[in-house]
C-alpha cells in the first residue's frame, strides 16, 4: 500500500522535474542570439565599477543600485561577457518557476476533503495538479522568458515579488489560537525571506512598493476573515465570556506584520531620499492611450510580452486571457491564496492604467504580476466550471466530473503551449528582438573605414554597449547636453566631420534627446542619407557626406509647373554597386511661393521601368517645405539613394518628379510628369551588405530548388513607404524576393532558373532575378533581389510562390473591395 500511495507522487516530482528543465532550456537556449542593447550595455558598463561607484551612478539614474551589486557578484564568477550578464536573470527566470510551483501547494482550501483518507489522497493530488499546471504556464510564459534573457532587474524584481509572497506570513488559524498552537521553524524562517525578499525588491526598482502595498492589502483581508472566524467560533462555543480574552482577534499577526515591514523600510532609510528625487522626477507617458487601447496593451504583454515578431492577439482570445484569472480568484475566493494573488495582479494593473503607462518602456513593470496571472489562471480550470450540471448530464457514469475536469486542464495547457510554440521560435531567430547594436556593428565593420568614417551616438547610455561591439571606428556623442543647443550642435559637427566621408548614426530617443532635430536637420543639409532601418527600436541610418561629387548646371533649367525649376544637379562620379549609396543633389530655384506642400521623389528605375529604389520627402530632408519658398532664392536638396542590396549589375534610369503632398499629383516637366536625370551602370558589389541588416518584410530563410529564399516583401505598388496599404481590385501588386545562392555552385547548376508567381487567377512566370540577370551569372553565396508585378483581380488574396517542385505560400495581401 505504501509503494502505491508512492507511485503518484513520484510521478508528480517526474512531472515537475520536466517542467523545471524545460523552463531552463528556455531562458538559456539561445540566450545570447539578439544583441545587448542600450539599458543592457549601462548594466554591463556598471559591473565593472566599484560598489562605491555603482551607487553613485544608480543615484543620477532611475533605478537604485542593488540590482547592479548583485549582478557584480554574479560576473565574478560568470564573467561579463554577454552570456555572464544575461545569465543572472535566466536563473532568477528558472526560480520564479519554482517559486510559482510552491505558492499553488500552498493552496489548500480549494480541496478540503471531508470524505476521509479516499478524499484527503484525493485532494492532494488535486493541489499538486494545480501547482503542476500553474508552474507549466509559468515556463513557457513568452514575457517571463523574454525578461529572462536580458540583464536588467525585472527578471530579479519578478523573482522577489514571488518569494514574498510565498513568505508572506499568515495568521494562525482561529481553532488552534485556543490549544497553545506555537509557530514551526518555517514560520521564523518564512518570516525572514520575506523581510529578505521586501529589503531586496526596495532596493532593486522602485515600483516595489506597489507589491508590499498588495501584501499589506492581504494582511489586512486575512486579519479580518480571523477576526470574523474567531467571534464566530466564540460565539457558537457557548461561551462568550472568552470574547473578553480576545477583544480584537488576530491582532498580534497584524502588529507581527507591520513591524516585518517597518523593519524593511528602516534598512532602505539610507536611499529613501534619492528614491523620492528620482520619482519627483519620473519621466511620464508621452500621449494619449484610450482605456480600451490601454487593456489591449496589457493583456497583450501578460500573454505574450513585447516580441516584437510575435502574434498579436485578437481581441477574444485577449478576453480570454483576462478573464481566467478573474474565474480563478472567484474559484479561490473563500482561501486566504485568493485574496493575495487578486491583490497581487490586480493592484499592478491599476496602477498601469491610474498613471497611463502604457509604452514598452513601463509595460515590462507588469512582470511583477505575471506569476499571479499564472497561478489564477490555473486556478480557472482546477476544477469542472459546471461540475453538478456535467455529473446529471452524463447521469450514473463514473468519473464524469473527473474528464471534464482534466480535459479543461489538457485544453488549457495546450493553448499556452501553442502560444509559445507560435511565439517563441521568432523570437529566439530575429536578431532585432531587442535593439540590435551587435548587427549595426556588423555593418559598419563590414562598410565603414576607420581612417575616412564616424559612429554618432545621440543618447549619453549608447557609448557603454556600443563600447562592448567596438569595430574602431571614432564615436561622436552627440547632443551632449539636454536641452540640445542649435549652435553647440551645427559647430560640433562641422568640424567633427571635415574630413570624413560617411556617418553611420544610430538614433535612439530622438523626441528625449532632440526634439527639435538639431542633428538631423545639419544632416539633412550637408549630408545624404543612404540606408536607413528600424533595429529594434534604434534608427540607423547611413549618411554620406559630399564627397567625389560631379556637378551639372543646366544650361535650360526643366520647369516642374509653375512651382520650380530646376538649375543644377550633381551625381555620385564613382562606381555603383547594390548596396552602396547614390548621391543625388538638387538644386532648385522657386518661381513662386506655393500654398501648398509638395514632396520630391526621385526614383531608379530597371529596363522594365519598374521601381528599384525610391527616395521620397520633403525638399532639405523635410527641412525646407515648399511652402517656406522665397522666389528665386537656390534650396539645396540632397537625397542619398540606397542602391537595394542585391540589385543585379546593368543598367538604370534615375528620374525626379515634383508631386502634391496631399493627392499625389505630379507636376508636368518638358518630359511629362518626371524628368530623366540620368543613365546609370551598376556593378557587382566588393563588399555586400551583411544580410542580417537588410531590411526585409518577411523573413523566410526557406530552401527553395537549388538556392535559398532569404525573405520577400509584397505591397500595393507605390506604396513601398506603407505596407499596409489596402490594395483593392484592379490595382498593382509589387513583390521582391530575395535569394541567395549556395556557398558552392553545384554542377548543375541552371543557366535561367525561373519563378512561378500566383494571386488568385494571375500568374506570373519569370526569371528570379528578372531576366537582365540569369542564374548563370550568379556567384557562390551570392545575394540577389527580384522584382516583380501582379495584378490583384479581386479573386483569392493569397500570394504563392513556385521554384521547380518547391512551392510556399507567401501570405495574404492586404485587400478590400474599395480603395482607402
Amino acid at each position: 500500500m505504501k509503494n502505491a500511495a508512492k507511485r503518484p507522487l513520484t510521478l508528480h516530482a517526474t512531472i515537475f522535474i520536466a517542467i523545471l528543465l524545460l523552463a531552463l532550456f528556455l531562458r538559456f537556449y539561445c540566450l545570447t542570439c539578439s544583441s545587448l542593447w542600450h539599458d543592457e550595455g549601462n548594466s554591463w558598463a556598471l559591473v565593472q565599477r566599484s560598489f562605491a561607484q555603482i551607487a553613485q551612478d544608480a543615484a543620477a539614474d532611475i533605478h537604485p543600485p542593488g540590482y547592479y551589486w548583485l549582478l557584480k557578484l554574479w560576473t565574478a564568477l560568470f564573467g561579463i561577457s554577454a552570456w555572464g550578464v544575461r545569465s543572472f536573470s535566466g536563473l532568477a527566470g528558472v526560480l520564479t518557476v519554482v517559486l510559482v510551483y510552491r505558492i499553488g501547494l500552498a493552496e489548500r482550501s480549494m480541496y478540503r476533503p471531508t470524505c476521509g483518507d479516499t478524499c484527503r489522497e484525493q485532494a492532494r493530488s488535486c493541489r499538486l495538479l494545480f501547482a503542476l499546471l500553474a508552474a507549466f504556464l509559468a515556463a513557457l510564459n513568452p514575457f517571463q522568458i523574454f525578461y529572462s534573457q536580458e540583464a536588467r532587474m525585472y527578471a530579479l524584481l519578478m523573482l522577489e515579488s514571488a518569494v514574498l509572497f510565498w513568505a508572506l506570513p499568515a495568521p494562525i488559524a482561529s481553532n488552534t489560537a485556543e490549544t497553545g498552537h506555537r509557530p514551526r521553524a518555517t514560520d521564523h524562517w518564512k518570516a525572514f525571506l520575506y523581510w529578505a525578499a521586501a529589503v531586496a525588491g526596495l532596493w532593486t526598482h522602485y515600483i516595489f512598493p506597489v507589491v508590499l502595498v498588495a501584501a499589506g492589502g492581504t494582511s489586512v483581508c486575512w486579519w479580518w476573515q480571523v477576526r470574523a472566524d474567531t467571534r464566530h467560533w466564540m460565539i457558537d462555543d457557548g461561551q462568550p465570556e472568552r470574547m473578553q480574552r480576545h477583544p480584537v482577534p488576530g491582532l498580534p499577526y497584524l502588529l507581527f506584520f507591520l513591524i516585518l515591514n517597518a523593519l524593511a523600510f528602516l534598512f532602505y532609510l539610507p536611499w529613501l531620499p534619492t528614491a523620492i528625487e528620482r520619482l519627483l522626477h519620473w519621466p511620464g507617458q508621452n500621449g494619449f492611450v484610450r482605456p480600451t487601447e490601454g487593456l489591449h496593451l496589457l493583456l497583450q504583454t501578460l500573454a505574450v510580452g513585447p516580441i516584437r515578431s510575435g502574434p498579436q492577439l485578437a481581441w477574444g482570445w485577449l478576453v480570454l486571457a483576462g478573464a481566467l484569472p478573474l474565474l480563478g480568484g472567484w474559484r479561490l475566493r473563500r482561501s486566504t491564496t485568493g485574496p493575495a494573488l487578486l491583490l497581487w495582479l490586480l493592484l499592478p494593473l491599476g496602477m498601469m492604467f491610474v498613471f497611463g503607462l502604457f509604452n514598452e518602456s513601463f509595460l515590462k513593470f507588469l512582470l511583477i504580476a505575471s506569476p499571479a496571472w499564472c497561478l489564477l489562471s490555473a486556478a480557472a480550470v482546477s476544477k469542472p466550471l459546471m461540475q453538478r450540471r456535467t455529473a446529471a448530464f452524463f447521469g450514473n457514469i463514473p468519473y464524469a466530473s473527473g474528464i471534464s475536469r482534466h480535459g479543461v486542464r489538457a485544453a488549457l495547457a495546450i493553448l499556452v503551449a501553442a502560444l509559445a510554440l507560435v511565439t517563441l521560435p521568432t523570437y529566439y531567430a530575429d536578431p532585432a528582438a531587442r535593439d540590435n547594436y551587435a548587427g549595426m556593428a556588423h555593418t559598419v565593420a563590414a562598410l565603414g573605414d576607420a581612417d575616412t568614417d564616424l559612429v554618432l551616438l545621440n543618447a549619453p547610455g549608447q557609448a557603454d554597449v556600443w563600447r562592448l561591439y567596438d569595430v574602431g571606428l571614432d564615436t561622436l556623442p552627440l547632443p551632449t547636453q539636454r536641452p540640445a543647443n542649435r549652435a553647440v550642435i551645427e559647430a560640433t559637427l562641422a568640424q567633427a566631420t571635415a574630413e570624413r566621408r560617411q556617418i553611420f548614426a544610430l538614433l535612439w530617443a530622438t523626441d528625449q534627446s532632440d526634439p527639435n532635430g538639431f542633428v538631423e536637420s545639419w544632416l539633412g543639409r550637408h549630408a545624404f542619407k543612404g540606408l536607413e532601418s528600424w533595429q529594434g527600436n534604434v534608427r540607423f541610418a547611413l549618411y554620406n557626406l559630399p564627397q567625389g561629387l560631379s556637378c551639372t548646371t543646366l544650361a535650360r533649367p526643366p520647369r516642374f509647373g509653375d512651382i520650380a525649376t530646376l538649375t543644377e544637379i550633381c551625381l555620385s562620379d564613382e562606381p555603383l554597386s547594390a548596396g552602396a549609396t547614390l548621391l543625388v543633389g538638387l538644386r532648385w530655384k522657386p518661381l513662386t511661393r506655393p500654398e501648398r506642400r509638395f514632396k520630391v521623389t526621385v526614383q531608379l528605375l530597371d529596363p522594365r521601368d519598374q521601381i528599384i529604389a525610391q527616395q521620397d520627402g520633403e525638399p532639405g530632408g523635410g527641412r525646407q517645405p515648399t511652402t517656406d519658398w522665397r522666389p528665386h532664392e537656390i534650396v539645396s536638396d540632397n537625397h542619398g539613394l540606397l542602391l537595394p542590396p542585391g540589385t543585379p549589375p546593368g543598367e538604370y534610369r534615375l528620374i525626379v518628379a515634383l508631386y502634391d503632398a496631399e493627392n499625389g499629383a505630379r507636376l508636368s516637366t518638358p518630359s511629362g510628369d518626371a524628368l530623366q536625370l540620368s543613365q546609370l551602370t551598376l556593378v557587382r558589389p566588393t563588399r555586400p551588405l551583411p544580410i542580417t541588416i537588410i531590411p526585409m518584410q518577411h523573413q523566410a530563410n526557406r530552401q527553395m530548388g537549388p538556392l535559398t529564399l532569404v525573405g520577400y516583401d509584397f505591397y500595393r505598388q507605390g506604396f513601398t513607404h506603407a505596407p499596409a496599404t489596402t490594395v483593392a481590385p484592379g490595382d498593382v501588386v509589387h513583390i521582391v524576393l530575395y535569394w541567395q545562392a549556395p556557398a558552392s555552385l553545384p554542377n548543375d547548376w541552371p543557366t535561367d532558373l525561373t519563378l512561378r508567381l500566383r494571386l488568385g487567377d494571375q500568374v506570373v512566370n519569370a526569371p528570379l532575378a528578372g531576366g537582365k540577370y540569369p542564374t548563370g551569372q550568379w556567384h557562390a553565396a551570392e545575394f540577389v533581389r527580384g522584382s516583380f508585378d501582379i495584378r490583384f483581380d479581386g479573386a483569392t488574396p493569397v500570394l504563392t510562390l513556385e521554384v521547380r517542385d518547391s512551392q510556399m505560400r507567401l501570405g495574404k495581401i492586404p485587400y478590400g473591395k474599395v480603395r482607402p
